[in-house]
Order: structure tokens, then C-alpha cells, then sequence
């Protein structure tokens, strides 16, 4: 299945966002789009464990307020559907599945 312009388009601005213009030499194909799909999931991993890291402790708050928010805010994280990546965990996945996306635009 090839994927149509519109889509190319898309996914081509999705991934210059990441790695520059490099990617207008990159082919938009059915292998590159299975590939953001898998860095997408690599995010996704690291987003659900980025929503079990407390947020910032305020001093002069109550400790135990703090405490008992934070795990409501946690439990609450956790229950919403997933939606949105934190920015850290695409562009780390991004870093890391670099050398993939080259494999792939160089067609191996």
C-alpha cells in the first residue's frame, strides 16, 4: 500500500520537525511510516513513565498536601488517554532510532 500525497506530506513534516532537512531526500514510503510508527511507540513508553515522576515540590506547601496531590495527579495521568508525548521522550527516541530512519531512507 503506498501511501498518497497528502499523507507523505504529513509524515515528511512530522519527521523535519525532528531531524532537519535531511528528510526532503528521504522517500515517504510505507517502511518510513512503519518506522515513525515504531518511534512513536518508543515515546509512548517513555511518556507513561514520565506521568509517574512527581512534579515540582513548592516550599512552603504541606508536605503531606504535597504528597497526597502528587499521587492524585499520578492516578489521574495514568487514567486519561494517551494522546500527547512529552517532548523529552520523542526527541530522545528520536536520537536514539537516528541510524534506523538512515537505514530505511537508504532503502536497507
Amino acid at each position: 500500500m503506498n501511501l498518497d500525497v497528502t499523507d507523505q506530506g504529513i509524515l515528511r513534516s512530522f519527521l523535519i520537525k525532528l531531524y532537519g532537512s535531511q528528510v526532503n531526500k528521504w522517500p515517504m514510503n510505507e517502511k518510513m511510516l512503519n518506522t515513525t510508527y515504531y518511534l512513536l511507540h518508543e515515546s509512548s513508553k517513555c511518556s507513561d513513565l514520565m506521568d509517574l515522576v512527581p512534579r515540582p515540590y513548592t516550599p512552603g506547601k504541606s508536605a503531606v498536601q504535597y504528597l497526597s496531590k502528587q499521587a492524585r495527579d499520578i492516578l489521574l495521568r495514568q487514567l486519561k488517554a494517551r494522546e500527547q508525548h512529552y517532548l523529552s521522550c520523542v526527541r530522545t527516541a528520536a536520537y536514539s532510532l537516528k541510524h534506523r530512519f538512515l537505514e530505511t531512507a537508504a532503502g536497507l
